[in-house]
Formats: C-alpha cells, sequence, structure tokens
C-alpha cells in the first residue's frame, strides 16, 4: 500500500513527496517567500492508478521431462 503523500506545486515542474501536509505547507511557503507573486498550491493525492499488462507465460516442461 503506498503512503499518503503531499506535493507543492509552482509554476514548474514538481518532483518531492512530502510526508505530511504540515511539511507540504512548510515548503509552500518557503517558495512562497522567495518567488513573490507565484502562487505555490499544497496538495494531496487522493488516488493512484497502475496499469499491469506483462504476464509471465510459464512453457518449460516439468524438470521431470527435461530431456537433457
Amino acid at each position: 500500500m503506498q503512503e499518503k503523500f503531499y506535493m507543492v506545486k509552482g509554476d514548474g515542474p514538481t518532483s518531492v513527496r512530502h510526508p505530511s501536509r504540515e511539511i507540504a505547507e512548510r515548503e509552500a511557503k518557503r517558495l512562497a517567500r522567495e518567488n513573490p507573486g507565484t502562487p505555490f498550491f499544497v496538495m494531496m493525492a487522493v488516488d493512484g492508478f497502475v496499469k499491469d499488462d506483462v504476464r509471465h507465460i510459464d512453457i518449460r516442461p516439468p524438470e521431470a521431462e527435461i530431456p537433457f
């Protein structure tokens, strides 16, 4: 299971996952002070999705039937 995380979004890309809302808010405030006029938003992950489409198909014969 994935842990809950928060991210801070400004004008540029974001990749840092903050473990708590408080830490993310602190970072958003820090960034806002350094970038006057630019809004920074604290976002919480609420859902995630993954596509699993690779499946292993075992076609080896049982060990007793291997001819070598």
